[in-house]
């Protein structure tokens, strides 16, 4: 067994006992093969772990700030756990290679376009570079939501995935501008599906 495969069922493990999660839309999840992007909204420190739990049969790839990879034992588990660096607050060219390379050698890319978590739990304007290793890649995009509710112990979690959004042939491009209208149209497209199941999301809590 992997480092991640057994990293997984531990935290599935201790998970269950802290939470009442409960996971839809597997299905839209691709067993293997293909290129995609997995997106979410980013509420807590436990959103990347929350995203992989129950996919059994992919592995997530994140990007993750470059201080964490400082600290050593800290570092060799995210690495393990398919992290790799990302300086913030500026245009980090190596790390979206890594990123584009990972798409494109057919392993998934889990990204938060929010680029930072959320204090009261409401989306924020998204950064587009998911949007544009899309279309520099041809890669499907699958919205997700991570929703919070209750107290700690035992709070719900509702996590959902989305079909995944294709783009268009013709939008698709080696090379795209920032401000490009096939950009505009698909970031557009992505997070309106990642706001629509946060809002189902929000309305079980009722």
């Amino acid at each position: 067994m992997s480092f991640y495969g057994f990293a997984q069922k531990v935290c599935i493990f201790f998970f269950k006992l802290y939470f009442k999660i409960n996971v839809k839309g597997i299905e839209n999840i691709p067993s293997g093969g293909g290129k995609f992007i997995l997106i979410s909204n980013h509420q807590s420190n436990l959103d990347p772990v929350m995203l992989g739990l129950y996919l059994k049969n992919r592995r997530l790839f994140f990007m993750a700030k470059q201080e964490l990879f400082k600290i050593p034992i800290l570092s060799f588990i995210i690495k393990k756990l398919g992290a790799f660096p990302v300086k913030r607050g500026s245009r980090d060219s190596s790390a979206i290679k890594m990123a584009k390379d990972l798409v494109n050698c057919g392993k998934m890319l889990a990204m938060f376009p929010e680029g930072t978590r959320s204090k009261d739990g409401k989306l924020s304007k998204p950064k587009v570079g998911f949007a544009k290793i899309a279309l520099e890649t041809g890669a499907k995009i699958i919205p997700c939501s991570i929703f919070y509710c209750g107290k700690r112990p035992r709070s719900r979690v509702f996590v959902e995935y989305g079909p995944p959004i294709g783009v268009s042939e013709d939008e698709i491009s080696s090379k795209i501008d920032l401000r490009s209208k096939s950009l505009k149209t698909v970031l557009e497209k992505a997070w309106g599906e990642v706001a629509r199941i946060n809002d189902l999301q929000r309305g079980r809590e009722k």
